[in-house]
């Protein structure tokens, strides 16, 4: 017998691929089990951010069938989640942070685009190929909007850094709270394996040289932010803390990564990743760490091989050049201009022109 919400889930997707909806009995059932999955994340968010004394580590459990279940037995982009035609553009609660911010249900109809859940920095490299009910692509920066133009032929825009469509976790009164307890504070983010990719680096060497900038830089506090499938970290000083933003099906993830950044002063690390321009867009002051990635790519197809072996080499580039600013004094306004194609800082949609895009009306106005 075919358990009730494994039910849901097929006629979802049967009815989607022929681009119909569900009869209402069933409509009513799966969204009601999509609102009850937005809390129940919610739920572990709040739970993780008001701990006393501050702890914001959210389980990296995800939720499925009415339950919190492990994550780690799961294959490569396993997503729950069942608001969008696309699965990958519920990573991180894209839809969710976008919707929000244009005054459209969280749950509803489903957008025409694919939504970029992070950052290429290489021409070739890819998400998601087109689809047959797609409008076409949002991105973060306007040079990855080009690109996408050029490759598939069909509209993509650029609507900026997705952090700044995030809400921090807590309420204004209780932020200022805690960056009164914290004081000045570093937040560092490494590089991390993510599913089939498997990145390495002398763990010590990053906890010593962090120690350093934060002594130099006057940071009273560390938060090491881990990724969810990072193993369990040793050797940190007692009084650094230890964040996660749980599993990748967190609809809350972007909220929580919001919230950890407003609580720091300066961002640190070795990776040239989604969260340097989000440091960057929300007024953080950067700092290279100066540690070698070894990244293992032996469980790759051989096309999937190369297009990363592209991005890697193009990463490494921006890092030096990134690192070579931060070193030479140049400035925020030059770390800026680097990162700006990627990022596409100044993109940000208000919420009337974000509506607008998404429900794929008057493009040649918001582009």
């Amino acid at each position: 017998m075919i358990e009730t919400g494994r039910l849901g889930r097929w006629l979802q997707q049967v009815l989607v691929a022929a681009n119909r909806r569900p009869p209402l009995d069933g409509l009513v059932g799966l969204e009601r089990d999509q609102w009850q999955s937005l809390a129940a994340y919610r739920g572990l968010v709040h739970q993780a951010f008001r701990s006393e004394p501050l702890a914001p580590q959210v389980s990296s459990d995800y939720w499925q069938d009415g339950a919190f279940t492990n994550a780690k037995a799961q294959p490569a982009f396993f997503n729950p989640a069942l608001r969008e035609r696309e699965n990958s553009s519920h990573h991180y609660g894209h839809d969710v942070q976008l919707k929000r911010h244009a005054g459209l249900p969280l749950i509803g109809p489903q957008l025409p685009w694919v939504l970029e859940h992070g950052l290429k920095v290489s021409r070739n490299a890819s998400f998601e190929s087109p689809k047959a009910w797609m409008r076409g692509y949002l991105c973060m920066g306007p040079l990855r909007a080009r690109w996408l133009r050029e490759r598939y032929r069909l509209p993509a825009v650029p609507i900026g850094p997705w952090i700044l469509y995030a809400r921090p976790v807590l309420e204004a009164t209780a932020m200022d709270c805690l960056r009164l307890q914290l004081g000045p504070t570093l937040l560092v983010v490494l590089a991390h394996s993510w599913d089939r990719v498997e990145r390495r680096m002398d763990l010590g060497a990053c906890i010593a040289t962090v120690a350093g900038v934060a002594r130099r830089g006057g940071y009273r506090r560390v938060i090491w932010l881990r990724h969810w499938k990072d193993p369990e970290l040793e050797g940190l000083p007692a009084d650094w803390l230890v964040a996660c933003n749980g599993h990748r099906s967190n609809p809350w993830f972007l909220d929580s990564l919001r919230t950890l950044i407003e609580l720091s002063d300066g961002l640190a690390s070795n990776a040239f990743g989604t969260h340097l321009g989000y440091g960057v867009a929300l007024g953080r002051r950067l700092h290279w760490i100066p540690v070698a990635v070894e990244q293992d790519l032996v469980r790759l197809s051989p096309e999937k091989l190369t297009e990363e072996q592209e991005e890697w080499q193009e990463r490494q580039r921006l890092s030096a050049e990134l690192r070579e600013r931060l070193d030479g004094g140049d400035g925020a306004a030059a770390v800026r201009e680097l990162l700006d194609p990627y990022w596409g800082f100044d993109a940000i949609k208000d919420p009337a022109a974000l509506a607008r895009v998404l429900r794929g009306r008057r493009l040649a106005d918001v582009r």
